[in-house]
C-alpha cells in the first residue's frame, strides 16, 4: 500500500479526470445534433458538472490528510492558511482585479462583459458567491457563478484546520460521519421546506458529505492497515453507487429527495480509494498514473478560473454556432468548439503557472511542508483540491 506520508501521484489524476470531466461540461454547447450517437455523446459531456463532486471528495481526502500529519508540527495553523493562501489567493484575487477592476478601467464601458459580477463584487472578493447565489436562489453572478465552488472550499479550507486540531483520528472519523449525516439531512429538510435547487446545489452546509467522506477515508488511511481498510467497502458499494449514478443520469433529480449528491459522493469516494491503493504496474493503477491526466491535474486550478468567462471573452470572435455554420455539421462544428476552447484555457493555465503562479507557489517553502515529502513541482502538495 502506498506510503500517505509521501506523493500520491494518482491524486493529481484524480484531479486531472476531474477538470476534464468540467471542462466537457462547461463548453458542451451549441445547436441540437439529432444524431443518436450525437445526442449520447453530447449527453454525456453534460454530465461533467459531476466532476465538482469528485474534487470535493479529493479535497476532504488531501487536506484532511495535510492537517492531521502536522498536527504535531510547530505552527500547524500559521504553516496552513499560508500555504493555502498562496496557491489560492495570487490567481483567484489577481484574476477579479484584472476582469472587474483594471480592464473596466483602462476600456470603460467598451468593457462591458460581466455585468452581473461587476455588480455584486464584494461577494466575490469574500467568497459568499454560493450565498448570494443560494439566497436568492438564482446563479445571478453570470460568467463568475462557478466560483461557488471555490467559496466552498474556501469554508471548508477556514473552520477543518481547527476541527481535526481538536480531535484525535478517532474523534476526527465521528466527525467526518457526523458532517455527512447533518448534509444529508439538512437537504432532505430543505426539499421538505420548499428550499430553492441552488441553494441545494452551492450552500456549504449541504456540500459537507463529500467533503466529510474524502476527510473520513483520509483518517480511516492512517490507521493500522492503511488505506488497505477503506479498499473493501469501496469494493462492496462501488457497484451500488454506481447504480445510483445511471439512475441520476436518467431519472429527475427531485425523485431523489437530495441524496442524489450523497450518491455522487459515494461514488467518486469508491473512485478516489481504489485509485489511490491501486498498483502502479497494473493497468489500473497506470489509468491514475498517466502523463496526461497528471498534465492537467497540475494545470487544473487556473483552467477552472479562466473557462467560464473566457466563453465570453471570445464570443465576439468564436461561438459553437459560429463554427457548426462554417463547417457545415452540427456534431463537427461543437466538436470543433469544444476542442478549440480546452486547447486555449489550458495554454492560458500553463501560461499563468509559468509566468505568475509558481513565483507565489516558492514562497510556500518559508512556512513549512505538507504531508508530501519533498514534491516535485504541480504534484498534489502545490495543486489546490477545487478544480
Amino acid at each position: 500500500m502506498p506510503n500517505l506520508s509521501g506523493h500520491l501521484p494518482a491524486l493529481d489524476g484524480i484531479r486531472g479526470l476531474a477538470i476534464l470531466m468540467v471542462t466537457a461540461y462547461r463548453f458542451n454547447f451549441g445547436p441540437a445534433d439529432t444524431h443518436l450517437p450525437a445526442k449520447v455523446l453530447f449527453a454525456v459531456l453534460g454530465h461533467g458538472d459531476l466532476g465538482v463532486d469528485l474534487f470535493f471528495v479529493l479535497s476532504g481526502f488531501l487536506i484532511t490528510g495535510i492537517l492531521y500529519d502536522a498536527k504535531q508540527k510547530q505552527h500547524y495553523f500559521r504553516d496552513f492558511y499560508a500555504r493555502r493562501a498562496l496557491r489560492i489567493f495570487p490567481l483567484y484575487y489577481g484574476f477579479l482585479f484584472l476582469m472587474l477592476v483594471a480592464l473596466p478601467l483602462v476600456f470603460g464601458t467598451k468593457f462591458d462583459f460581466f455585468p452581473e459580477a461587476m455588480a455584486h463584487q464584494p461577494w466575490l472578493w469574500l467568497y459568499g458567491a454560493n450565498f448570494l447565489m443560494g439566497i436568492r436562489d438564482q446563479w445571478c453572478l453570470g460568467s463568475f457563478s462557478h466560483f461557488w465552488s471555490l467559496s466552498i472550499e474556501e469554508h471548508f479550507y477556514f473552520v477543518w484546520p481547527f476541527v481535526i486540531w481538536l480531535c484525535s483520528r478517532r474523534l476526527g472519523m465521528v466527525a467526518c460521519v457526523l458532517a455527512i449525516t447533518l448534509s444529508m439531512v439538512g437537504r432532505i429538510i430543505w426539499i421538505a421546506s420548499g428550499g430553492g435547487s441552488v441553494a441545494l446545489e452551492c450552500f456549504t452546509f449541504f456540500r459537507l458529505d463529500a467533503l466529510g467522506l474524502g476527510g473520513l477515508f483520509a483518517l480511516a488511511a492512517r490507521g493500522p492497515r492503511g488505506i488497505g481498510a477503506c479498499v473493501p467497502w469501496a469494493l462492496t458499494s462501488g457497484l451500488f453507487f454506481t447504480v445510483g449514478m445511471l439512475a441520476i443520469a436518467v431519472l429527475p433529480d427531485k425523485w431523489f429527495f437530495g441524496l442524489n449528491l450523497s450518491i455522487r459522493a459515494g461514488f467518486f469516494g469508491s473512485l478516489l480509494v481504489l485509485a489511490v491503493a491501486s498498483k502502479p504496474w497494473t493497468v489500473w493503477g497506470w489509468l491514475w498514473r498517466t502523463p496526461l491526466l497528471r498534465f492537467f491535474g497540475k494545470y487544473s486550478y487556473a483552467m477552472y478560473v479562466f473557462q467560464w468567462p473566457l466563453i465570453v471573452l471570445l464570443a465576439p470572435i468564436v461561438t459553437a454556432e459560429s463554427l457548426c455554420s462554417r463547417t457545415g455539421s452540427v456534431f463537427g462544428g461543437r466538436l470543433a468548439y469544444l476542442a478549440l476552447m480546452t486547447a486555449t484555457t489550458t495554454g492560458l493555465a500553463v501560461l499563468s503557472w509559468q509566468l505568475y503562479e509558481k513565483h507565489f507557489l516558492a514562497l510556500k517553502s518559508k512556512f513549512g511542508t505538507s504531508s508530501t515529502v519533498s514534491p516535485p513541482p504541480g504534484n498534489a502538495a502545490n495543486s489546490p483540491a477545487v478544480f
